[in-house]
């Protein structure tokens, strides 16, 4: 018996975490061996000089303490670098495919040993914090030849992640706000989720704020200047709290990060508190993955019932008026919530006449639908319905739809004429 599952991993400077998720289940996080500590995998590698042993991790770190050249970190942040280990050159996109690898055999095993038999992944969704932007494609092209199925592998950002996760909880903790504070390193970043009720779908949507003011340091020169310095930022973070909260009916916050690990924040924590509920834990981003990969597999009741507009999610539907049966109908191209990295389409149309192709674009938020005419500048003369055209859409933005045009002929009786044309649309909101 198999059992077949998916993966998602916060991957971040510091460290990667997994989460699985079986067909029909919630995800769970992976536990450090013979530990009840979540799995937290320092983003180090190293290999034994003159033999072709790897280390990964903690025992990396380790492992080469005293023989730095032998290691390598900050995998995440030097993909297009290059790095000696020991005699034996690397770049870091070479090592973090191999650690990654690495991440996904032990998943593997220790699934196994959980689930007690083998198991099959489906897809993995990587939860990926900086947000490489400008190195996407070379990220993607790291992780292409990691053992999951060929197409299955996504990368998207926290923001992505967290809607994903807050939109599988239970109905009574979901309200119009929800708070997410991250204090994994040592700049806090906070997220807030608004969801509008009022409408079907219920439109999501979340802002991130990386100016919190909020710096928890991992080290301090003494206990005196220790004790003194998160003082004061007890008191900063409840004036945070208080501007947070001005205004919106904030009913959850989650406090995520080692940074809140301890009780550092008394004053902070009566406000936090105070008439909502407040949960703590570490991975929150990883399971959001988790979630996301599920239901890219088995789509269930959430892909309908929320639509989340983030930074990378298109904001407009787009699609074609048409005649079928002899009455007008719309034909989607393009949903608004799709990631515009995923927002791809292909469809064959058949025009009355080929002077121009309108799309029909319907922004969220503005509700105001408009045209987009693309001229096409066909000068032969064919009867109706007699111009056979493939179309396909894509997005190089989450407001950059990119239109192929592709004059099929028809049939034996007209031959393309027409040859392919390309049209960049800037989108409105």
């Amino acid at each position: 018996m198999e059992k077949k599952v998916v993966l998602g991993m916060e991957l971040n400077r510091r460290f990667l975490q997994i989460s699985y998720a079986p067909e029909g289940g919630a995800p769970a996080t992976l536990h450090m061996p013979a530990s009840d500590e979540l799995l937290m995998l320092p983003l180090c590698i190293g290999r034994e000089k003159g033999s072709n042993r790897w280390y990964y991790g903690e025992d990396a770190a380790e492992q080469f303490s005293l023989h730095k050249e032998n290691m390598a970190c900050d995998l995440l942040d030097h993909q297009g670098e290059k790095v000696m280990l020991g005699s034996e050159q690397y770049t870091y996109g070479e090592l973090l495919h191999l650690f990654m690898g690495h991440g996904i055999r032990m998943a593997m095993h220790d699934m196994e040993e959980i689930e007690k038999c083998a198991v099959s992944i489906m897809a993995l969704t990587i939860s990926v914090e900086p947000f490489p932007e400008d190195r996407l494609e070379e990220l993607e092209a790291i992780l292409a030849n990691l053992p999951v199925p060929k197409g299955q592998i996504r990368v998207q950002r926290n923001e992505d992640s967290l809607f994903s996760y807050l939109s599988h909880q239970p109905e009574k903790l979901l309200g119009y706000v929800t708070g997410v504070f991250d204090l994994t390193d040592e700049k806090m970043v906070a997220y807030c989720m608004e969801m509008n009720p009022r409408t079907s779908p219920v439109v999501t949507s979340i802002e991130r704020d990386d100016d919190t003011g909020i710096v928890k340091k991992k080290h301090y020169p003494s206990i005196t200047e220790h004790d003194r310095a998160l003082a004061e930022l007890d008191l900063r973070l409840a004036e945070y709290v208080m501007h947070f909260t001005a205004g919106r009916i904030v009913t959850s916050i989650y406090l995520i990060g080692d940074g809140f690990s301890s009780n550092w924040y008394e004053q902070s924590r009566r406000l936090l508190c105070k008439n909502r509920k407040v949960y703590a834990g570490n991975n929150l981003f990883s399971k959001g993955a988790a979630f996301s990969a599920s239901e890219r597999i088995w789509p269930g009741m959430q892909t309908e019932d929320f639509l989340f507009l983030g930074k990378d999610m298109l904001r407009c539907n787009i699609g074609l008026s048409v005649v079928e049966d002899s009455a007008e109908g719309y034909l989607p191209l393009l949903d608004a919530g799709t990631s515009y990295y995923d927002a791809q389409c292909e469809t064959q149309v058949l025009l009355e006449q080929a002077d121009e192709i309108r799309l029909q674009i319907q922004p969220i938020f503005s509700g105001k639908s408009y045209e987009e005419v693309l001229k096409l500048d066909m000068d032969q003369e064919r009867p109706g319905r007699s111009f056979s055209f493939l179309l396909q859409l894509s997005m190089s933005d989450a407001k950059t739809l990119k239109v192929v045009v592709k004059d099929e002929g028809f049939g034996r009786f007209y031959p393309p004429q027409l040859p392919k044309k390309e049209f960049t649309v800037t989108l409105k909101d």
